[in-house]
């Protein structure tokens, strides 16, 4: 009897250090995702590959990532720098890598199309050396009502730039919200950029889907409220875009 005591103490003991032993080289953390954060799991299937960001968690137990994009990477309406998706997707990456070294670079210009992003790409995303680029765009197109195929010729050619310098690329679509979708037509941005990704293989987030979820359940609404309330909504806005972007890029790094 001692001798089993003993060692049911011992197996304790193991299994309580195993608990608190940190995550394994490129190991995940399962991170909850808030109630007010949630949709439907048949948005998030994207299988295609990272490989690049994965090799550089495995080899180097780090990521670097540039957020490239205009008004929402920036953090428009947000209640700071803080509160903008890249660094909210920071937060959220360090959450379920806690043994990686995690940095999300904002890369992002008020009102930018994706040609103008396209002109900027040395500077703004080569030159840092990431592993991985989310490119937000759409929206400055969808507004002014830009032809559809220069917008697939310069998503490509800034795809196949950031490919052959070793860069993983993932794409993340237009906003949505009522007001703006009864008096724009934001389709064939979304559609266009859906076709870019199925061209190249990469993997597409569905901001655009995701936001209309959430807004025909009512999670978030503007409508009469204060500037600072505004602000709050904002900021669950990019945090939630932050922790989906966040759990889509661990699935593909496990």
């Amino acid at each position: 009897m001692v001798r089993y005591c003993r060692a049911a103490a011992v197996a304790t003991l193991a299994l309580i250090a195993l608990a608190a032993a940190p995550p394994a080289k490129g190991q995940t953390t399962r991170v909850a995702l808030p109630t007010v954060c949630q949709i439907p799991d048949d948005l998030l299937t994207d299988s295609s590959p990272l490989s690049n960001s994965a090799k550089q968690m495995r080899a180097e137990r780090r990521l670097k990532v540039v957020a490239l994009g205009s008004s929402s990477t920036l953090g428009m309406g947000a209640s700071g720098p803080e509160s903008a998706y890249p660094a909210r997707l920071e937060a959220a990456l360090k959450a379920h890598f806690p043994a990686a070294t995690i940095q999300v670079v904002n890369k992002g210009v008020s009102r930018q199309s994706a040609r103008q992003m396209l002109d900027r790409l040395t500077g703004d995303v080569l030159r840092e050396r990431p592993g991985l680029v989310v490119w937000e765009t759409g929206t400055a197109e969808a507004v002014r009502g830009a032809e559809v195929d220069d917008y697939v010729s310069a998503l490509l050619a800034g795809v196949d730039k950031m490919a052959e310098a070793g860069i993983d690329v993932l794409l993340m679509d237009t906003q949505y919200s009522r007001s703006t979708a009864r008096i724009i037509n934001f389709q064939p941005y979304v559609d266009a950029i859906g076709q870019v990704a199925g061209m190249r293989d990469l993997v597409l987030f569905p901001r655009y889907l995701v936001m209309r979820t959430w807004v025909d359940e009512d999670r978030f609404s503007f409508a009469d409220k204060s500037p600072a309330e505004t602000r709050k909504v904002a900021d669950q806005i990019y945090d939630c875009l932050g922790r989906l972007l966040a759990r889509a890029i661990a699935k593909t790094l496990k």
